[in-house]
């Protein structure tokens, strides 16, 4: 794969992750929805210029698109060197539990909320699929019109095209194992 191939792809990935569109970056970044799929699937390389304005529209900066990724099939994580992503205002983090595999299909993260604080009631839907596996506490999964309450040792698989939200119920922190697809980039 060339290298304008690859920061195309890495582009892409990380915009389907963040669940943006072309039009998304086109109004944070000030580039063309049109350059920026041309960027993604190798068509033209991308400025400097151009690359800084699109990593700063998704939140990441260049080094995530340009640098020489560790290209090993095998991804060990020490928990204390884990990515995390908090989500203060309804308490939850996500701790990625993987890294550095080249062109992963799925993401695996533990996903823990704080007791007492509850996510709205706004959904996300985007392309794929989502697992969970309740490892502590009791989470509320809500998918569409129908909500789940799943307890420690119980999981859930579906398609992320459904509306969904997920939420803690209990008065203990809750954890869970969770699987996406399309892979969710921390």
């Amino acid at each position: 794969m060339e290298e304008k191939d690859e920061i195309g792809s890495r582009i892409k990935k990380f915009r389907l992750a963040k669940g943006l569109t072309l039009k998304d970056i086109e109004v944070r970044a000030k580039v063309s929805a049109t350059h920026v799929s041309e960027i993604e699937r190798g068509m033209t390389s991308p400025t400097v210029g151009a690359l800084a304005k699109i990593a700063e529209a998704m939140g990441t900066d260049v080094a995530y698109f340009v640098e020489k990724k560790n290209v090993s099939k095998l991804s060990i994580i020490n928990k204390s060197n884990r990515k995390k992503m908090q989500f203060k205002d309804w308490g939850a983090t996500y701790y990625s539990l993987t890294k550095d595999i080249p062109n992963p299909r799925l993401s695996f993260l533990e996903v823990m909320l704080e007791p007492g604080i509850k996510r709205p009631e706004e959904t996300s839907t985007h392309e794929g699929e989502e697992f969970a596996l309740i490892t502590k506490g009791v989470m509320e999964i809500i998918i569409g019109d129908e909500k789940y309450i799943l307890k420690e040792g119980d999981s859930i698989h579906y398609k992320a095209s459904k509306p969904h939200a997920m939420r803690n119920i209990g008065d203990a922190p809750c954890r869970a194992i969770w699987v996406t697809l399309p892979p969710y980039s921390l």
